[in-house]
């Protein structure tokens, strides 16, 4: 309950930024742990449902579009001609498990290309000045047996997700926080060069403090928009610019207030 509360008024007022400026690096840093985690756990969950959705979209397209063909002992077995071509202009299937065929083809933006006993995915750059085709090569050992079709991926998705979904919360979660902590010791770092000679200077790791944990209005709008699917919404300059407005004014707030003496004497330099 006390990490809630923290939580809310970190988001609620600047001043209660002066509460954490003091606290320890460490705290500090467990802190941002016990946000980003659960918000990426979160953040998932809600997307699970969008995910099963498109799997199952793309089960339905292999039931209409891929041949008969199954998979035993890592090796693929059908008994349709070959090489097998099925797909649209954006995304092609080739099974060939005579060896005919090597290389994707490079006239279609993506595919997946089906051997006898591997696979090679492909797909092509389309955001940079000369074509350049990406591909993913990976065998068939350790696919389950049986014959490949919608229920099959269906089958092969949710087990997945039992394995893959907790590795994705801890890997996208290390990913936050290495981002979080970079921008904050770079924001700490040149805030600390431009309180040298002030009054009432904030030292490195107050700043360094109050930048990791000015990130949770942050983290928290950004989780929201991810989860609405709001594609228009440009995710990297919205985090910047919530992340900035209260970096400036957490800053702020937690200054010391200068004594009457010091207040006259900076008019008295002025």
């Amino acid at each position: 309950m006390k990490f809630l509360n923290t939580v809310l008024a970190l988001c609620a007022n600047f001043r209660h930024y002066r509460a954490i400026r003091d606290v320890t690096v460490m705290a500090s840093l467990r802190y941002l742990a016990k946000l980003v985690f659960p918000i990426t756990l979160l953040t998932l969950l809600v997307l699970l449902p969008v995910a099963l959705h498109r799997a199952d979209d793309l089960a339905g397209w292999m039931d209409r579009h891929l041949p008969a063909f199954a998979i035993k002992d890592g090796h693929v077995t059908s008994t349709v001609p070959q090489p097998y071509r099925a797909g649209t202009d954006d995304f092609l299937f080739i099974l060939d498990t005579t060896g005919a065929t090597t290389q994707p083809d490079t006239n279609v933006l993506q595919g997946l290309l089906l051997k006898s006993d591997s696979f090679v995915f492909w797909i092509g750059a389309t955001n940079s000045p000369t074509p350049v085709m990406r591909t993913q090569h990976s065998s068939l050992r350790g696919f389950p047996d049986g014959n490949v079709n919608g229920d099959y991926f269906r089958q092969l998705f949710r087990s997945f997700l039992w394995v893959g979904g907790p590795v994705a919360v801890i890997l996208l979660g290390v990913v936050a926080l290495l981002i979080i902590l970079v921008h904050a010791i770079i924001f700490a770092g040149f805030a600390a060069v431009m309180e040298r000679g002030a009054m009432r200077a904030l030292r490195f790791w107050q700043l360094l403090n109050i930048a990791i944990h000015a990130a949770t209005p942050a983290i928290l709008v950004n989780a929201a928009f991810i989860a609405l699917q709001l594609e228009s919404i440009n995710l990297w300059w919205l985090y910047l610019i919530v992340y900035g407005l209260y970096l400036i004014g957490a800053v702020a707030a937690s200054r010391d207030p200068l004594l009457p003496q010091e207040i006259v004497d900076s008019d008295d330099v002025a």
